[in-house]
């Protein structure tokens, strides 16, 4: 999408000295794409610049290449998901949330459905349907890119933004940093829109990788492969952050844990990996059963006929990880279920409802899906995104402090941010 006009990109990618644009958007990820739509829409002169060689690489990426665009709750059941900083979203939100996304995605093309009553994917469950409807979209719209083009620096003369690259420079009235944040460096995330809002002034918050499986110190993990436990519960077995706690499905992995579980509550457990070695966890693979529960159903169990053991725990868990808790808890898992009481049926429960494991790592921005931290939301107006320091500069998507849980926040978050913050100050024009 270039041309040779004087205002355009040259088609070598190449920026003419008189290339002047209403807004130019660093990044040609989900943010970057609809702002450059959004802009456009507005009938404003837009440029989206990417150092990839073509745009959405992370976006074909998601939701393991099917897409988890959004979810089916209100928006103040998904600021109140996010958690503290939530509210922030709201505005965007208004203009792009939930039902609005799914008309704008009905409008070019990609047709979506809800399968489970929560998740909203595209109807061919493919991300590329997703990446092939912005892009042609952004292709009727006339919006130029320049792929494979790493911006260097950002400035401001007083009158305009400067964005240098290897070929020159261009310029623009308004600024959208829609760059993404450190997780999934094979698509070509490198951070480098931090550094720019750095250079306006913006202060960034501590970086750590989130949606990344952990690393455990024990290895029974790599014993249960074979298995996802739904509805587990994961808590942080440490007083002060007792509250750290989630619920959903987990998977065992060779090295440790991930599943929608362990990628929501690794938002908490990175930042407490830089200040502590370990972090222990409590597991409950058995639907929240309580101490209560379980005397409740061995008292069942020793009225009815001998049986094995692990026969019995069967009906509440897979049989070799069952083995696994027995190993754990001390208690030999060959005899009747008649056979344990006293002692070791008590530690038996115990370990049932507080399984015990130890978190010593992650697999750092590699496996990662997202960043926790970027720049601080009190330097940003929530109602158009643009910089408190900076008029004119506009940040969205992952380049922020703001990151949520599983289930189509983020990819969410950054299809409304991005929106938003290609609204600028420009006209409705559509």
């Amino acid at each position: 999408m270039t041309d040779t006009t004087p205002h355009e990109p040259r088609a070598d990618g190449a920026a003419t000295d008189a290339a002047t644009y209403d807004v130019i958007v660093i990044g040609g990820g989900a943010s970057g794409m609809v702002a450059g739509i959004r802009a456009a829409r507005l009938g404003r002169r837009a440029i989206i610049v990417e150092k990839s060689p073509s745009l959405g690489r992370k976006l074909l990426a998601s939701g393991g290449q099917r897409c988890n665009l959004s979810n089916t709750l209100t928006k103040d059941g998904f600021m109140e998901r996010v958690g503290r900083d939530g509210r922030f979203m709201g505005p965007a939100l208004d203009e792009l949330g939930g039902p609005k996304l799914r008309e704008f995605f009905h409008d070019i093309g990609v047709q979506t459905v809800v399968l489970d009553g929560f998740r909203v994917w595209p109807e061919t469950r493919k991300s590329a349907t997703v990446l092939k409807g912005l892009l042609d979209e952004l292709e009727r719209l006339g919006v130029p890119t320049m792929t494979g083009c790493e911006v260097l620096s950002t400035d401001h003369d007083g009158e305009t933004f400067g964005v240098h690259h290897g070929g020159g420079v261009l310029r623009s009235h308004e600024l959208v940093l829609a760059t993404g944040g450190l997780a999934l460096p094979k698509s070509g995330a490198s951070g480098g829109g931090y550094g720019f809002a750095e250079s306006f002034g913006h202060r960034i918050t501590a970086r750590h990788p989130a949606g990344v499986p952990v690393v455990t110190r024990e290895d029974w993990p790599a014993r249960l492969t074979a298995h996802t436990i739904g509805k587990a519960q994961v808590s942080v077995a440490m007083k002060k952050h007792a509250k750290v706690a989630r619920t959903g499905d987990l998977i065992f992995t060779k090295k440790g844990l991930r599943g929608p579980v362990i990628l929501d509550i690794s938002r908490d457990l990175s930042p407490l990996l830089e200040r502590y070695d370990e972090i222990p966890l409590h597991l409950n693979l058995c639907r929240g059963k309580t101490q209560e529960d379980w005397q409740s159903i061995f008292a069942e169990w020793r009225q009815g006929t001998q049986r094995p053991a692990l026969d019995c725990f069967e009906e509440h868990l897979p049989r070799d990880v069952a083995e696994v808790l027995f190993e754990l808890a001390g208690v030999p898992s060959t005899g009747t279920i008649q056979a344990i009481k006293g002692g070791p049926k008590d530690a038996l429960i115990q370990t049932l409802v507080r399984t015990p494991i130890t978190v010593t790592g992650h697999t750092g921005y590699d496996g990662a899906f997202v960043t926790r931290g970027g720049a601080r939301l009190k330097d940003v107006d929530p109602h158009t995104l643009m910089s408190k320091i900076q008029p004119g500069l506009y940040l969205c998507g992952e380049v922020l402090d703001l990151d949520g849980p599983c289930g189509g926040f983020n990819l969410q978050w950054a299809f409304a941010s991005g929106y938003l913050a290609g609204s600028g100050t420009g006209l409705a024009v559509e």
